[in-house]
């Protein structure tokens, strides 16, 4: 006998996974707000910087999701979530004990490699807790999460920050001799302890066949089953994929250097920054992404054949012009202004790309299809976006606005490549899908 889905407890749960992924971008943004105090400790440059905040974790959270997603399949993903947990906040700490940037670099592999099993192990979970008109809906607000966390990251960094240059936990054993920048990262580590125990709370439900299934037809399991997946509907995954790693290499860029921008621009100290930062993407953001899930909601209630890519590719045209913008406003508030546009759109499909692949995925592959999308769009988008910006800036020299410049030359043409792509996408599914790929709009 199923359980009623989407009931309080569902909810419930979903806003314990999105507090796990609130925590989790702490730990991977935090750096993005100690950027100089960490090149004049260690004496590294921006290119180095980009590769802490680019490949360095976005490689291995990419290809990590993958292996995490086949666990979270074949054995507990409550218990997959607890294991990456636990791995990101020993790395997060140890970002922290870094005398030297081969250290920094290990530390921040760990990072990536334990925050890739949260988001597959999630999406599993939420897709058979709710009903498929819900999941939207619910998928986007764990997602909110991650928008939060951005927003987050910045405030709480700056503050902890603040406190250890002021001369606050001076006298703690083991850390009072570091330096504020290590002691931040310690600080921001320790509630992965308490999240441990919250969630070996959480009480998994039944893995649930659906339409997209095929149930008892003697379909592939395990890794056999991803790649039968991935086979019968590469025609719409890769597209998707593509488009979306151009958005995720947007946000990512944004997010990993603009708080450096507006050090270096306009002198802002760190917990300014943090504060007037954090605010526009804690105001933009989680709208956006809300905003998006509902109207993926709304279009599939109305019968819309392509529900989902429609309001993916209307959220990279709505960057568009923001991103074409970025290198404009002369001032801070209208560089707010832009940047803030960016943040709206660029959240807008981060719940309901997830929540599309769950609805058009089969059961046994769909946490590592999601791991796939995670690789694919963090190899391209989280990987390249920082590291770019950081080679581009180191090249054109200690001009304080050759920063922002570099961004805009990565942002500019990564969203104008992904708003072709996605657009043609939704206009050659405007009639709906195929058969094989079409089960979240079925029946």
């Amino acid at each position: 006998m199923h359980m009623e889905k989407g009931r309080i407890r569902d909810w419930l749960v979903v806003l314990l996974l999105m507090a796990a992924l609130i925590l989790s971008f702490v730990d991977r943004i935090g750096l993005s707000l100690l950027v100089d105090p960490i090149r004049a400790d260690l004496g590294i440059s921006d290119a180095e910087i980009g590769l802490l905040q680019g490949i360095a974790f976005g490689l291995f959270f990419a290809v990590m999701g993958l292996p995490l997603g086949w666990l979270a399949d074949r054995w507990s993903r409550k218990g997959t979530i607890m294991l990456g947990v636990g791995m990101w906040s020993v790395a997060t700490a140890a970002c922290g004990l870094a005398a030297n940037f081969p250290q920094l670099l290990l530390a921040r592999i760990g990072v990536g490699a334990g925050e890739a099993g949260l988001a597959p192990a999630s999406y599993s979970i939420v897709h058979d807790r709710f009903p498929r008109e819900q999941l939207g809906r619910a998928i986007s607000l764990f997602q909110v999460g991650g928008v939060l966390g951005a927003g987050l990251a910045l405030l709480i960094t700056g503050y902890v920050y603040r406190y250890f240059t002021g001369g606050g936990g001076a006298d703690l054993p083991l850390i009072g001799g570091l330096r504020p920048w290590q002691q931040t990262f310690l600080a921001i580590a320790t509630p992965g302890l308490l999240f441990l125990i919250l969630i070996a709370a959480i009480r998994e439900p039944e893995r649930v066949a659906g339409p997209a299934d095929g149930a008892g037809t003697g379909e592939p399991r395990g890794f056999a089953a991803m790649v039968a997946a991935v086979r019968s509907r590469i025609g719409l995954y890769l597209p998707l994929f593509v488009g979306m790693s151009g958005v995720i290499m947007t946000s990512y860029a944004l997010v990993s250097w603009m708080p450096a921008v507006l050090g270096r621009e306009f002198h802002w100290p760190a917990e300014v920054i943090g504060v007037r930062y954090g605010l526009v993407v804690l105001s933009a953001s989680p709208v956006g992404l809300l905003a998006g899930g509902w109207l993926a909601d709304a279009l599939l209630r109305s019968g819309s054949g392509n529900a989902h890519v429609r309001v993916v590719a209307l959220a990279a045209l709505l960057g568009l012009p923001f991103a074409l913008a970025l290198a404009l406003p002369s001032g801070p508030m209208g560089l707010l202004l832009v940047v803030g546009g960016l943040h709206f759109a660029a959240s807008m499909p981060m719940g309901v790309v997830p929540a599309f692949l769950q609805l058009a995925t089969p059961p046994a592959a769909r946490a590592q299809v999601s791991g796939l999308y995670v690789l694919f769009i963090n190899v391209v988008g989280l990987g390249l976006g920082p590291t770019l910006v950081g080679l581009l800036s180191t090249g054109m020299g200690p001009d304080a606005a050759s920063l922002r410049l570099s961004m805009a030359l990565v942002i500019g043409p990564a969203m104008l490549a992904a708003a072709a792509v996605l657009a043609w996408l939704a206009r050659s599914t405007g009639h709906g899908f195929a058969a094989d790929v079409r089960p979240a709009y079925g029946s």
